[in-house]
């Protein structure tokens, strides 16, 4: 045996390995089956999480997909807490909620700042109690060049984008794996799959989503920690103001409304992947299938990426809430 591997008695490793790959086999065909019957079955047949009465905290509740986020949670008598760094905006949710008759719990955070985001954790858990589910949603862009970038830019997509994941994951994951219940969502973006032009901070950020979920997913489930739920969410271009004068060739943006819509339907499904619009998963392998040429034609002539791009007339930092 080559040293290095895993075993160094050749018959165990023969062995070992025919064992492994027909339980492999065997599961594949189930979960493949599994999924055809399930992707087919309309959602109202299916066995949804009840949620009532836990309680969810979604980053970057201030506006757009946070604000439908919180409305559909609290209609499913769930506990809202938002947090946003702008407080006209949580207040606007806030408002949204007990005008239909919802409460609604809402904190003024900077998550970019990590002692910050561990202070405020433990005043929720004084004030409200544990966090059940944990939506990281919140998300700023820049859209610009790398060398038009600044690097205050650059540091502040890093620190709301991705890092803040750290800091909220490491401040109420303990408690969910203590008591046995939870779901964290990480919100990605399309963008996080296929580099995107003028978005070197943005798309980096959310490629890191990726694996940071991945990465986690993988070490709760190798510790035995199945019964807390993880949901990946890479939508398409939102149409929330992030990405103001982006004009889409081929496929329209997507409104707020209804990726909240989907990203709850996928929490109560307990969905690993939800991809949206569902059709982009179709195009994904030929990022690896086709030659690095044709992959830049198809982005530069028939999708036509970086000149509907180049159209951008955002605000500079935006929630994607």
């Amino acid at each position: 045996m080559k040293p290095g591997l895993m075993y160094d008695n050749p018959f165990e490793y023969v062995w070992s390995l025919i064992v492994d790959v027909t339980i492999f086999m065997i599961k594949s065909v189930y979960f493949f089956f599994e999924t055809v019957i399930l992707t087919c079955l309309p959602i109202r047949f299916r066995k949804l999480k009840d949620v009532s009465g836990q309680t969810v905290l979604i980053t970057g509740g201030g506006g757009g997909v946070g604000k439908f986020l919180a409305l559909n949670f609290a209609r499913l008598k769930c506990k809202v807490v938002i947090w946003d760094v702008n407080r006209d905006a949580i207040t606007a949710t806030s408002d949204a909620l007990k005008d239909e008759g919802y409460e609604c719990f809402a904190y003024v955070v900077d998550i970019s700042d990590k002692l910050q985001v561990y202070e405020v954790a433990k005043k929720v858990r004084r004030e409200i109690g544990k966090v059940d589910i944990l939506i990281n949603n919140a998300g700023i862009v820049t859209c610009r060049p790398l060398l038009e970038l600044p690097d205050k830019a650059i540091e502040a997509t890093y620190g709301v984008n991705i890092l803040s994941h750290y800091w909220t994951s490491k401040a109420f994951l303990p408690e969910m794996i203590s008591d046995k219940c939870g779901h964290i969502v990480t919100v990605s973006s399309v963008t996080g799959l296929l580099g995107t032009y003028a978005c070197t901070d943005y798309s980096a950020t959310k490629f890191a989503c990726v694996g940071f979920h991945e990465s986690l997913f993988s070490e709760l489930r190798a510790h035995g920690h199945d019964y807390i739920g993880m949901t990946l969410v890479c939508p398409y271009y939102i149409n929330s103001g992030m990405f103001a004068g982006v004009k889409p060739r081929l496929l329209p943006m997507l409104e707020p409304k209804y990726v909240a819509d989907k990203i709850v339907e996928s929490v109560l499904k307990n969905e690993v992947n939800c991809t949206l619009p569902a059709t982009v998963r179709l195009f994904l392998p030929l990022k690896c299938l086709l030659p690095a040429k044709t992959c830049w034609e198809l982005m530069m002539r028939i999708m036509k990426g970086p000149q509907s791009m180049a159209l951008y007339k955002g605000r500079g930092k935006a929630q994607t809430g």
